[in-house]
Formats: C-alpha cells, sequence, structure tokens
C-alpha cells in the first residue's frame, strides 16, 4: 500500500508517528535544534469530510501541543489523502499552514503555488512512491490483459514523458536559442545577414591560430547552415538532451554540453590545421555527439534502460551518425568524434548513479 510505503519511509527518515484523537487523521513528527516539523495525514476521500472550521480547529490543537511541550517554533505539512482533489483544494485555504494534496485516482502529487515546494526533502521521497505506484498499476493491467499490453504501457510512457518535459528548462532554453539565432541568421540583417554573421561566428583554425578568437569555440555551437541541418540537430537534442539533463542535473548538463562543444571544435581545427584544410565549421553537431555519448555511458551504467531510451539505440545512433560523417564530405567529422569521446569521458567524471534507485526498489517489496 502506498500509505504504508510513505508512513516507512518517514519512520526511516527519523519521524516518529502519533495517532489522534480525530477520525482519518494521524501525524509525524521529528525535533531539530528545538523546532518541531510535524507532517499531519489528513484522510479525505470524497474532499467534504471536514469543513474549513473543523480542520483549523484541529491543526491548532496540534500546534498547541507541541509549544506547550517547550519547542521554540512548529512547522507544519499538511499531507491530504484524496480521491477529489478539486473539493479538497477548499483544505488548502486554511492559513498558516502549508498543504499538499495526494490524488488518490491518479496517483500523484499536486503542490499550489502558494504553498510550500518542499519539506526536509520529503517532496522527491513521495513523488519517487507515486511513480512506482503508477507504474506498478500499469503492469497490473497488462497482466490482467494482455491485449492492452502495447497501449496502456505507451501511454503512461507517453504521460510520463510530457510531464517531464518541464523538468528540462536547460535544454528548452538551449534550443530555443539556437532557433532564435538561426531565425536571425537568415530573416535579418542583424550583424550583415547569413554571410555577416558566418564570418563573424564560424569556427576555423586560420581564426584562433592568428586572430586569438577563441569565442568562436562557442558562436558556431549556435549557428546552422540550412532549415534541414538546424531541424535535425534540434530534434535529436530536444530527445537525448532532455533524458540526460533529467538524469544527471541542470549544471553537470550544462558542463557535459558545452564542455563537449568546446572540445569538439578544438579536436575540429586540430585536425585541419595538421592536415592543413581550410574548413568554416558551424552547428551544434559537436555539443550534441557528446550528449549522445554521455547518455550512452549512463544508459549502460543504468544496465541498457534508462525511461525511454536504450543503450542499443543511442550506440546504433552513434554509428549511423558517424556513418554519415565519412560518406558526407560536408560533415565535420573530427568534431562529431570528438564530441562523443568528450561526452563519453565528461558523463564518467560527473555522473552517479543515484543512491535513490536502491531505496525505491527496496520499497516495493513492502506489502
Amino acid at each position: 500500500m502506498l500509505e504504508d510505503r510513505l508512513s516507512n519511509r518517514f519512520i526511516d527518515m527519523g519521524f516518529r508517528r502519533i495517532n489522534s484523537n480525530a477520525e482519518g487523521i494521524y501525524l509525524f513528527y521529528q525535533i531539530i535544534n528545538g523546532e518541531a516539523y510535524i507532517i499531519s495525514i489528513i484522510h479525505t476521500p470524497h474532499g467534504n469530510e471536514l469543513t474549513q472550521m473543523q480542520y483549523e480547529h484541529i491543526l491548532k490543537q496540534m500546534k498547541d501541543s507541541f509549544l506547550r511541550g517547550g519547542n521554540l517554533n512548529v512547522h507544519l505539512l499538511g499531507l491530504i489523502f484524496t480521491r477529489n482533489p478539486e473539493k479538497a483544494k477548499i483544505l488548502c485555504d486554511v492559513g498558516g499552514v502549508s498543504h499538499w494534496i495526494i490524488d488518490l485516482i491518479k496517483n500523484r502529487l499536486i503542490i499550489y503555488e502558494t504553498q510550500l515546494a518542499d519539506f526536509l526533502g520529503i517532496r522527491d521521497e513521495i513523488e519517487n512512491l507515486l511513480m512506482n505506484e503508477r507504474l506498478s498499476e500499469c503492469h497490473n493491467r497488462v497482466n490482467e490483459n494482455t491485449n492492452q499490453e502495447s497501449s496502456e504501457w505507451n501511454h503512461m510512457q507517453a504521460e510520463r514523458k510530457i510531464k517531464n518535459r518541464w523538468f528540462s528548462p536547460i535544454n528548452t532554453i538551449i534550443i530555443g536559442i539556437n532557433i532564435i539565432v538561426f531565425i536571425l541568421m537568415q530573416f535579418t540583417n542583424v550583424y550583415g545577414g547569413t554571410d555577416g554573421i558566418t564570418i563573424k561566428g564560424a569556427l576555423s583554425w586560420i581564426f584562433l591560430k592568428k586572430d586569438r578568437e577563441y569565442y568562436r569555440l562557442l558562436t558556431s555551437m549556435f549557428m546552422h547552415a540550412d532549415w534541414s541541418h538546424l531541424l535535425n540537430n534540434m530534434l535529436v537534442l530536444f530527445i537525448v538532451g532532455d533524458n540526460l539533463e533529467r538524469a544527471v542535473g541542470r549544471f553537470r548538463y550544462l558542463f557535459i554540453y558545452f564542455g563537449s562543444g568546446v572540445i569538439a571544435g578544438i579536436t575540429s581545427i586540430s585536425y585541419n590545421m595538421v592536415m592543413d584544410n581550410i574548413v568554416y565549421s558551424i552547428g551544434a553537431s559537436g555539443a550534441i555527439f557528446g550528449i549522445v555519448g554521455a547518455m550512452l555511458y549512463i544508459l549502460i551504467v543504468n544496465k541498457g534502460r534508462l525511461e525511454d531510451i536504450s543503450s542499443r539505440q543511442m550506440l546504433l545512433f552513434a554509428i549511423f551518425s558517424l556513418y554519415g560523417g565519412i560518406s558526407n564530405a560536408r560533415i565535420d567529422l573530427a568534431a562529431h568524434i570528438g564530441g562523443f569521446v568528450a561526452g563519453l569521458l565528461l558523463a564518467l567524471i560527473f555522473y552517479r548513479k543515484p543512491k535513490q534507485d536502491k531505496e525505491i526498489s527496496n520499497t516495493n517489496h513492502i506489502s
């Protein structure tokens, strides 16, 4: 049961449980530096079992009880279990207390903007348990009716994918910047139009060696030759970058993306300088190959699958893309290889498999 798993998790985190006189309400508490941190569990299946006045009176009794116990401050979070979030929402208007709603129908956590965003780190714990509950329900439905296996699983994966898109802001911003720069290049005369911008921002060893224009290692990453070039790169970034950002976090993702892009640029200009090739390179491909390399490493660490991407898919994508670079003279193969290797190495340095994976796996065996 979800509630049993959650109760066990709170106890593991150092909370103690107290039953109250009110039906359907009990609480967990923890004393830290003389301050009481309380999580009150409220059961209101239909959302209207308690009035605001009744609920406010119960919360006041809780607070007064801990204040009388000698605690300097009392921090209270109301965790509302309900099948009707719309009706239960009225309880969130009780002042002086933050409230979160657990929707028992959709197994989701609802936190309104006016409420506390986290409470002693329990938000991640609750969301992980709810995700496990959704996965478990999906598997149960599949076992009951094999004819619905594909549609049920794909629907759930699609919901998770759409929801999680909101948690990859850095990747979205990078895609947006690439699109804006392309539009400025193609449809305006900013900095002299397409040719002017390309001359000022493209990557070539000549500019770096003679003029020391090192900024080109970054500017060239946001420039694309045509719609096809832009769309191909942004599609890969949208799919793979989104997953990578959620796996490693925003700041590590930024470091891997730009680190791979810069190393890819250095690899490109070094190769062309040695070969005495006069090449002007633009595009985010080097950074994107770094993202693919990092994702491949992380997939291998996670035994071949992470969310909706497998290591086999990543490996095949990398092989076909590198082959495309070999067969297409316009592709900067050195940048692709340099970015891919850089992504692998940076992921090796910065990525650590979350310890909570083990904890979540263990909670699945609690009945």
